[in-house]
Order: C-alpha cells, then sequence, then structure tokens
C-alpha cells in the first residue's frame, strides 16, 4: 500500500461512518468528572460514505438528545461556509497548470478528467485541496452517499440544540496549508496516478472503522504513514488546541461533539488529553 499524502489524510481522518458497537473499544465516549454539571459525548465521524452503509442507532441518537449544544468541527449550520471556503481555496497567482510541466499536467489532466468526469483545467486556479476533495468522492463505491456529519447536525437540529464549531475555516486551512503548495501537487499527483490504491485503501480504512475502537483506528492510520508530512500540525496540534476549547464548552453545557475519527486514539489523542486534564471518559456502546 503505498503511503498517503498529508492532504489526502486532512480529508480522510475524518471520513469514516458509522458501525455497531462492539465491547473492547467505542468510537463514542461518554466524558464525566472534574466538576462538569452533566456529561457530555464525543464521537468520532467519516465526513462521508454510502448511504447503504451509514445508519444512526438509538443509542447514539438518544446521546445527542440528552445534551444541550452541538459541535463538529465547523460550523456545519453557517450559512457563509461553503463561500468562506471556496474562498480560502483559490490560488491568486498560481494555477494547477502552472506548478506542473506540459507532459506532466496532460497525462494528470487526463487521468482527472477520467476519473472525476471534469478537466483539472475548469478548476485552475483552485488549490490542490479541492481536486483531492472530488477525488476523494470517486473513492466511494456508490453514487448514492451521505455526510454523516450533517446527518447527526439535523438530529441537533430537530431537536432544538445549537450547532457550533471548534474551528474556523481558517484554522482549518492553515492545517492544511502547512504542506507547500508544491508538495501538495505531487501529493495529487500519486494520489491521480494511483487511484485504484487509493480506493483499495478507503475500503480497508472502511473495515478498520467497522471494528468501533478508536485506539485501532489510530494504529491503522499510523501504519499508512503521511508520506513525512506534518502530522503535527495536522492532528497533533490541533487536538492540543481543541482541548481549552472543549473544557470551556462542556462546563458551560452538555455537548455532544462529532469530530474526525483519527483525532480520538493515540497518545496526544483527544481522549488522552481530555484524561490528563483529569476527566473520566468511559466509551460507550452503540
Amino acid at each position: 500500500m503505498k503511503k498517503l499524502s498529508l492532504v489526502f489524510f486532512s480529508i480522510l481522518l475524518s471520513l469514516i461512518g458509522f458501525a455497531q458497537g462492539n465491547d473492547k473499544g467505542s468510537l463514542l465516549w461518554e466524558i464525566s468528572g472534574k466538576g462538569l454539571p452533566q456529561p457530555s459525548y464525543l464521537f468520532g465521524t467519516f465526513h462521508i460514505m454510502c448511504k447503504d452503509q451509514f445508519s444512526i442507532s438509538a443509542i447514539l441518537e438518544s446521546k445527542i438528545a440528552a445534551t444541550n449544544q452541538f459541535y463538529g468541527e465547523l460550523d456545519m449550520d453557517d450559512p457563509n461556509l461553503q463561500a468562506t471556503l471556496m474562498q480560502k481555496i483559490i490560488m491568486k497567482d498560481k494555477t494547477i497548470e502552472s506548478m506542473m510541466d506540459s507532459s506532466s499536467f496532460k497525462s494528470f489532466n487526463d487521468a482527472f478528467k477520467k476519473i472525476t468526469g471534469f478537466p483539472a483545467t475548469q478548476f485552475n486556479h483552485y488549490k490542490p485541496f479541492f481536486h483531492l476533495s472530488l477525488l476523494t468522492l470517486k473513492t466511494i463505491p456508490c453514487l448514492n452517499f451521505v455526510q454523516p456529519e450533517t446527518e447527526l447536525m439535523q438530529i441537533a437540529k430537530k431537536g432544538g440544540k445549537a450547532v457550533l464549531g471548534l474551528e474556523t475555516v481558517e484554522e482549518q486551512m492553515i492545517a492544511v496549508d502547512s504542506q507547500p503548495l508544491d508538495s501538495q501537487i505531487i501529493s495529487l499527483q500519486k494520489m491521480v496516478l494511483n487511484f485504484d490504491s487509493t480506493k483499495q485503501m478507503m475500503n480497508e480504512m472502511i473495515e478498520v472503522y467497522k471494528k468501533n475502537d478508536a485506539e485501532i483506528l489510530y494504529q491503522y492510520v499510523q501504519k499508512q504513514g503521511t508520506d513525512g508530512m506534518n502530522e503535527e500540525v495536522l492532528l497533533v496540534n490541533r487536538n492540543k488546541n481543541w482541548i481549552p476549547k472543549l473544557k470551556k464548552i462542556m462546563q458551560d453545557k452538555s455537548s455532544f461533539i462529532a469530530v474526525g475519527g483519527a483525532h480520538l486514539g493515540g497518545k496526544t489523542g483527544v481522549l488522552a488529553l481530555l484524561k490528563a486534564e483529569g476527566y473520566t471518559v468511559k466509551p460507550v456502546k452503540y
């Protein structure tokens, strides 16, 4: 299996769907103790998956109902979210085509069009993150897909919960942009020219997710590697930055918090960091 680019990981680390619980671990955790008036819940998600693979259990829905507010990585209910993101991924002084030699770009453009149905030139002024997002959609083995985070948010909204975000678009793009553009271009070319391997990796990752264990998922991500790129910025720093926010959020109101599944596990994962702060974290079977 080829190592993955950091930018591709920035999309995939949260890209994991839903599964039934087991007795060894979970992706749904109850956070309590340290003077919290009520428990909060932390859940590891995937951003997109096939509709027939997606379900929300009664227990999961009940935990959303038991809380007062819903937090995603971003405020998914922000009407300006998409427009803000599009502004942040425009390249003013460069194009995708200008960052490749003519022969390499032709091969890339032909392969990109074959995979997505669009020529890369149609998005010439967008950062590679945009192209990677389109390609990621094509790794899902179906046409009928859903965004689990959005489905969870809709349940919260129907229950009258406030919908908020841990980060702004600007903060997320800082993490993505920590990888230089020329490195992102190389990663993008590799993904396009080895797309069958990428799809295989996606299927493997979904199977790992179905084990419903944050630590197993984290170890799988570590095994794949990030091609020598800045995991510190993408994962570790963001996890650490979330902890002061989570402490205030959970103290103010009981909260349901949904973040990318790979943020939970490991010594610098959100679960370990919350434990280090003195909170009790308990897996919830769902």
